[in-house]
């Protein structure tokens, strides 16, 4: 497949200190790719080495297969921007910030139109076009500055913490709008410390932390890769002590919360069946009991603790 995201080997330095750290990655066409990490990891600078809003200190940078940062003005032909804070201009109406926008890419007043009014009904926030921007929710807020993201209708767009802060519903919708525009065969790079958010929208993600990355694959691949993340969750009528739950083969870490119990395993089954023995030799009825296969976030907690231990 066609490679329109290419970083191999960038590095971006402050002083003495790196900021990010030798990252390579490829992004394919049509790809949701997101870049995981806690906040400080390297993210956003990767993001703005990208776009070409700062340069790397080493590396090269290829975005449609031209140079960045040395065809940056060619290649803000071709995307799209969602800074992690909402660029909007608060005391502007909806409209106004789109017409600004718009302006500022050159397109004429008839397209700025047109374009405004299908991105604002896409957004669900047409009807408040004419309305001040200060007027506006946090969550409408950040659906006008990603219609302002794509008054360009780039081909590919770089989306930072595209809901950071917002409340579950807004969030929703933004991950929903997302999802539709990688349907339009958009490729698009986000950066999220939302577990979740990665495991729902992204094909791949790159695990970053203290500005290296620590995996790149599926979000699916990632959790098998972590067999001994499996848990065992069960619920008793009364509680079980710990120290019996841990003694049991196959148990690793232990969490016991009153009656609830999760066990950490890379043989659920076994653990599973040691528990319910336990219980009927201690007389205490099993209520309920389930496996989980490990999520994204156990993985990304396991790789940045793996590899902070390892710094």
């Amino acid at each position: 497949m066609e490679q329109v995201i290419f970083a191999e080997d960038i590095v971006k330095r402050y002083g003495d200190v790196s900021a990010v750290d030798g990252i390579s990655f490829s992004v394919q066409r049509g790809e949701i790719f997101g870049l995981l990490g806690p906040n400080g990891a390297g993210k956003t600078t990767t993001v703005r080495m990208l776009t070409g809003v700062i340069s790397p200190s080493s590396g090269s940078i290829s975005i449609l297969g031209l140079d960045m940062p040395a065809s940056a003005n060619e290649i803000r032909k071709h995307i799209g921007v969602l800074p992690e804070t909402a660029n909007v201009y608060v005391d502007l109406t909806g409209q106004q910030n789109m017409a600004l926008f718009g302006n500022l890419y050159g397109l004429k007043k008839d397209a700025i139109t047109e374009r405004s009014a299908q991105l604002l009904r896409k957004m669900n926030i047409l009807e408040a076009s004419n309305r001040l921007a200060k007027t506006y929710s946090k969550g409408m807020k950040q659906r006008l500055s990603l219609s302002m993201t794509l008054m360009t209708d780039g081909e590919v767009l770089f989306l930072d913490e595209p809901t950071s802060g917002l409340d579950a519903e807004s969030a929703r919708e933004i991950r929903g709008v997302i999802s539709e525009m990688a349907d339009e065969g958009r490729t698009i790079l986000l950066t999220t410390h939302n577990m979740q958010e990665a495991q729902d929208l992204c094909s791949r993600v790159a695990v970053i932390n203290r500005g290296k990355i620590a995996a790149i694959d599926t979000p699916v691949n990632l959790r098998r890769t972590f067999e001994e993340r499996q848990s065992v969750v069960m619920q008793f009528a009364q509680p079980i002590p710990k120290e019996r739950i841990q003694a049991l083969a196959g148990v690793g870490e232990v969490f016991v919360t009153g009656p609830n119990v999760r066990c950490y395993t890379s043989d659920p089954g076994m653990v599973l069946t040691g528990l319910v023995e336990l219980a009927e030799e201690l007389g205490i009825k099993v209520i309920s009991g389930s496996t989980e296969t490990a999520s994204l976030e156990d993985v990304f907690l396991e790789l940045i603790r793996s590899k902070g231990e390892r710094r």
